[in-house]
C-alpha cells in the first residue's frame, strides 16, 4: 500500500470496518482525493510538465508514476495531498453530522 493510501486508511480509521469494506472505501476516498488535488497542481505545471502528464495519463501506467512525477514537479505536494485529504475528512464529518440531526 502506498503512503499515501496509508495516511488515507489511518486518517479516516478504514480499519474499523470489514476488510473488504475498507479496501473498496480506501479506494473511492484515494479518488477523491486524487481529483481534489489535480485541481489544485495541474495548473501549476508548466507547458512541458503538461505535455508529460498528458503521456503519463494516455499511458494508463499505475498512480505510483504519476504521483512520482508530480511529487518531482510540484513544491509541497505530499504537504498538499495531505491539506485535502483532511479537507474531505472535514468534510464528510460535517455531513455525517448534517444526517445525524
Amino acid at each position: 500500500m502506498s503512503t499515501i493510501k496509508e495516511n488515507l486508511f489511518d486518517l479516516f480509521q478504514l480499519d474499523k470496518m470489514p476488510p473488504e469494506k475498507g479496501v473498496e472505501m480506501l479506494d473511492r476516498l484515494a479518488k477523491l482525493v486524487f481529483q481534489s488535488v489535480l485541481v489544485r497542481v495541474l495548473p501549476t505545471l508548466s507547458e512541458e510538465d503538461l505535455v508529460e502528464y498528458e503521456k503519463i495519463i494516455d499511458s494508463k501506467e499505475e498512480g505510483d508514476v504519476l504521483f512520482k512525477f508530480l511529487g518531482e514537479k510540484v513544491p509541497d505536494f505530499e504537504k498538499i495531498v495531505a491539506e485535502e485529504s483532511e479537507l474531505l475528512r472535514m468534510e464528510l464529518a460535517g455531513e455525517l453530522e448534517e444526517v445525524k440531526s
